[in-house]
């Protein structure tokens, strides 16, 4: 045979075999995919807006112009009565320090006799009790964080308290007999020492209400009883500017229960806010945790405009004594379930085919949304219940209760595995054996 006809065969015979490998390639493509996918977990999401925020509360001033040491007698939140003595005026900075020693052993005393008496109806766990002393480390660490030195002397003495309890509840110490003596012997000496000082006069709050020990020029600028007049832009901006406040202004009195927060709000967040059944504000330099509050009113020239939404709250503490103004979390509402990404959500029209005792079959179409999911070496399609469609995220609503449309594809899970990343998925795909 010429040799040049054997070449050509031989040249077919290759490219046969190429174009078969190519086939069976673009085959295999369409069969086999590759996915990337992530876990089902429960999660929180929030509907919520944030907004720059100003608090109105009513505030009398506390005034002293005399000479001395002044020693506070109480940190900022605690709730005085009207003429209660809130500090005190000592002649020199070493009478105002025993006075703090003083009342410091007189709470350590008071605890550990309070512990000792109360042994055998303590709950808490050694766990529990390290995680209360690990949120007060961080909490503390935070506070000086901003420079507030004395403000972590709450924490210090939560952080101790946790510490004795601790030491009962573990069976290291069986009573705190001794340590009480001690500090007592020690108060004993403190009190007689100064007695012999002279203190020159007390600090009294003018009225019932939230003690604190500083003022910071915005007490008043905006009164309680000039909330309903109140627009956007006289809260905007340097809108609100403090004013200097007095040398001889000494700290103030929150007046009542309540304070108020402004927020200037777009239409659509009015809206919102209406159709609210719960709303909390997430403040973090106030509380780790959300603060309930409800929808005092809402000042809104017309419904196109933009407008001032006023909260109402109740809680008091140090920090919300002092807060005056930033930028806070409006949550108008909380949902909880399984977090989806947005790209991984499908929709697709299943046929649904029933019989009932009798035999008869029915039959019903319903485009169902949901995800496909990594089930061993293949793709299946699992419905989801959306309560919540956010920017990038769907929340999948969790309930045994609820019923997928068809059982042959049942319903998504904690800890599916959602395929987020895939070409021409479907139910009952092969996946490749390394995705």
């Amino acid at each position: 045979m010429d040799r040049s006809v054997i070449v050509k065969k031989i040249i077919m015979v290759i490219i046969t075999l190429l174009v078969i490998a190519y086939v069976i390639f673009q085959v295999s493509r369409a069969s086999f995919t590759q996915v990337k996918t992530v876990t089902a977990k429960d999660t929180i999401a929030y509907d919520s807006f944030t907004a720059d925020c100003y608090v109105v509360r009513d505030e009398t001033m506390i005034e002293y112009s005399g000479d001395g040491i002044i020693s506070y007698n109480n940190d900022n939140g605690a709730k005085v009565s009207v003429n209660e003595t809130v500090a005190g005026v000592f002649e020199n900075a070493d009478s105002a320090g025993k006075k703090k020693d003083i009342e410091h052993l007189k709470s350590q005393i008071e605890e550990l006799e309070w512990l000792q008496k109360n042994i055998e109806n303590i709950t808490q766990s050694p766990d529990e009790l390290d995680k209360a002393i690990g949120n007060n480390l961080v909490e503390a660490n935070q506070i000086l964080n901003k420079g507030d030195l004395s403000g972590v002397n709450s924490n210090v003495e939560r952080i101790l308290y946790y510490i004795n309890e601790r030491q009962l509840v573990t069976g290291k110490t069986t009573d705190y007999n001794e340590r009480i003596d001690k500090l007592k012997k020690k108060l004993d000496e403190l009190e007689k020492s100064s007695a012999k000082q002279k203190k020159s006069m007390e600090i009294k709050s003018p009225v019932t209400g939230y003690f604190v020990g500083s003022a910071d020029g915005c007490e008043n600028i905006i009164k309680t009883s000039q909330l309903s007049s109140i627009k956007p832009e006289d809260i905007e901006g340097d809108a609100i500017s403090p004013i200097n406040v007095p040398a001889k202004v000494v700290g103030k009195t929150i007046n009542g229960v309540y304070w108020y927060v402004l927020c200037k709000v777009t239409p659509d967040e009015i809206l919102k806010l209406k159709n609210a059944s719960s709303l909390r504000l997430d403040i973090p330099v106030v509380s780790s945790q959300k603060i309930n509050v409800e929808l005092y009113s809402i000042n809104q020239k017309d419904r196109n405009s933009d407008g001032v939404a006023i909260f109402r709250g109740t809680l008091m503490n140090d920090e919300m004594a002092s807060f005056r103004r930033g930028e806070i979390s409006v949550i108008i509402d909380e949902y909880s379930g399984i977090s989806i990404p947005k790209s991984a959500v499908h929709d697709l029209e299943i046929t649904n085919i029933k019989e009932d005792n009798d035999g008869n079959v029915t039959t019903e179409s319903k485009v169902v949304t949901g995800v496909y999911v990594k089930l061993g070496n293949s793709v299946s399609f699992r419905e989801i219940f959306p309560i919540y469609s956010g920017e990038n995220i769907v929340i999948s609503e969790v309930n045994k209760n609820l019923e997928p449309f068809s059982k042959d594809f049942g319903k998504l899970e904690v800890y599916d595995e959602i395929i987020v990343e895939g070409a021409n998925l479907y139910d009952g795909k092969i996946i490749a054996r390394n995705a």
